[in-house]
């Protein structure tokens, strides 16, 4: 009688549903330890290289921002791929607009410049000069570096200052070395907050004795059309 009491006892605590659930919690216990750690990076592995391929077709997919490869072959859009791997974002280059509308400006003046759009934003945010300044006062001196002094001295400025050459024309190894002379000799020497008006009696003193002040009103009108171009990107 005492045997079948504690056979019967021992079925009661099997079926019972605090040993079902002990089970059940000691089953999920050594699934998490030594299953769920192999099996989920099997999985997470898998889906990181089809998410992976998938954004690398889209990535390849995508046309530059406003086609600026077609202008120059410096700039393009690029995904870090070793960094998607390890965070799994993909990080994408951003461009400022002003440098495209610069490069965009250059191109169709068929300026050697274009290509360094950039130099011109970054040096002028550097010295807090205005961005438009110095590629439109090229525009004037040099049809944008079309005509220079000396045939290959990167001068589109008419610039007087350091490197002179023996006829007094300053002269740059690069067109970013003449690009970032002339953005710090404007800033430093005339300030940052002149109009080309204001700046035209030293630039130019010969325009500046006349009515029509052609200097100032062509650099003024380079500037505008810069406007332009960065506020007409899309349809450009």
């Amino acid at each position: 009688m005492g045997i079948k009491l504690k056979q019967l006892s021992i079925q009661s605590l099997y079926h019972s549903r605090i040993t079902r659930a002990l089970m059940v919690a000691i089953v999920l216990v050594l699934y998490y330890v030594f299953v769920s750690p192999h099996y989920e990076k099997v999985m997470v592995d898998a889906i990181e290289k089809v998410s992976q391929e998938n954004s690398q077709t889209q990535i390849n997919s995508l046309s530059p921002v406003f086609d600026i490869h077609i202008y120059s072959p410096e700039y393009s859009l690029s995904t870090n791929i070793a960094d998607t791997k390890k965070s799994g974002v993909s990080r994408f280059l951003t461009v400022d607009p002003r440098i495209l509308a610069m490069n965009k400006f250059l191109t169709d003046y068929h300026s050697p410049m274009a290509q360094y759009a950039n130099v011109f934003v970054t040096e002028a945010d550097r010295y807090g000069l205005d961005w438009r300044l110095v590629a439109s006062i090229s525009g004037v001196e040099s049809a944008f570096g079309n005509i220079v002094p000396g045939g290959n001295s990167n001068n589109a400025w008419g610039w007087r200052g350091i490197n002179k050459s023996p006829s007094g024309w300053s002269m740059f190894a690069t067109w970013p070395d003449g690009i970032k002379e002339i953005t710090r000799g404007l800033s430093q020497g005339y300030g940052v907050t002149l109009t080309p008006f204001e700046i035209e009696p030293a630039y130019c003193p010969p325009c500046a004795e006349g009515t029509a002040h052609v200097w100032a009103n062509t650099v003024t009108r380079f500037m505008r059309e810069l406007d332009y171009y960065a506020d007409n990107l899309d349809n450009l």
